[in-house]
């Protein structure tokens, strides 16, 4: 489904009923926006849990064969819900980046113990937490 719709004056748009209705979205509800500048897009995702839990991870591992998927794997045992995801090679065959919006809502897991599990599973390099504040875009 796409649909253009106008900013007002004050830079606000109305999502179309067509989109809010499946998403189940009312007044109040709160989304989360994330502006690329590198290809001038917005995303905007529901956010069904509480903005406190929600954060974004960025996590930095080897480019091999199958080393995302045992690290999402990790990532699902603590109970993670991925809202948002973007993986790509920063050096071929070398180095990969993973940025996550993640709800942690149902994980027993704190910030802290995540970053730890998955520092020592031995495919994650270097990773970072981070909340995401109200109405502060990320990039």
């Amino acid at each position: 489904m796409i649909s253009i719709v106008r900013l007002d004056t004050r830079g606000r748009l109305v999502i179309p009923n067509e989109f809010r209705e499946p998403l189940k979205l009312k007044e109040g509800d709160e989304v989360l926006l994330s502006l690329d500048q590198k290809t001038d897009t917005i995303t905007m995702s529901p956010i069904y849990g509480k903005p406190k839990d929600i954060v974004k991870m960025e996590i930095e591992f080897g480019d091999t064969p199958g080393c995302l998927a045992r690290i999402a794997q990790k990532i699902a045992d603590m109970k993670i819900d991925l809202v948002m995801t973007e993986s790509k090679s920063s050096q071929r065959g070398k180095a990969a980046r993973w940025n996550i919006i993640a709800d942690l809502s149902k994980s027993r897991c704190s910030a802290n113990e995540i970053r730890q599990a998955l520092l020592q599973s031995g495919f994650v390099e270097s990773m970072s937490i981070t909340r995401i504040a109200r109405e502060r875009l990320h990039r």
